[in-house]
């Protein structure tokens, strides 16, 4: 059965603690029951959004729909229509916000994070 959600109905809330650094915002959308797989919206500030992490469980998927990002060179770039693949079990992190920022995750299992 097809499943449709409007996100303007869900309201923005705080992960899990120990996530993040800064005060990173989220709507989950959806999660299968079976897998774990999740579907969600994340609001980052301005700042390094986490620590580095893996999903062991989990390929993760993002799309950015507004923002941008400091490269380790100093130079910053749009995230506005950037898709990024994470590799399930693949270190990552660290982004350096330099305008808030919004992007849409697809987690393809758990989302569990371990440093």
């Amino acid at each position: 059965m097809p499943i449709s959600i409007d996100s303007k109905n869900v309201e923005w809330e705080a992960p899990p603690e120990g996530h993040y650094l800064t005060d990173v915002k989220q709507k989950v959308l959806w999660i299968d029951e079976e897998t774990g797989a999740t579907i969600a919206l994340l609001k980052f500030p301005v700042g390094v959004e986490g620590e580095g992490h893996v999903h062991p469980e989990a390929n993760q998927y993002n799309y950015g729909l507004s923002g941008e990002v400091e490269r380790p060179d100093g130079s910053r770039v749009s995230i506005e229509g950037k898709l990024n693949i994470v590799p399930k079990g693949e270190r990552h992190g660290n982004a350096n916000f330099t305008k808030e920022s919004i992007s849409l995750f697809f987690w393809d299992g758990p989302p569990t994070r371990e440093e």
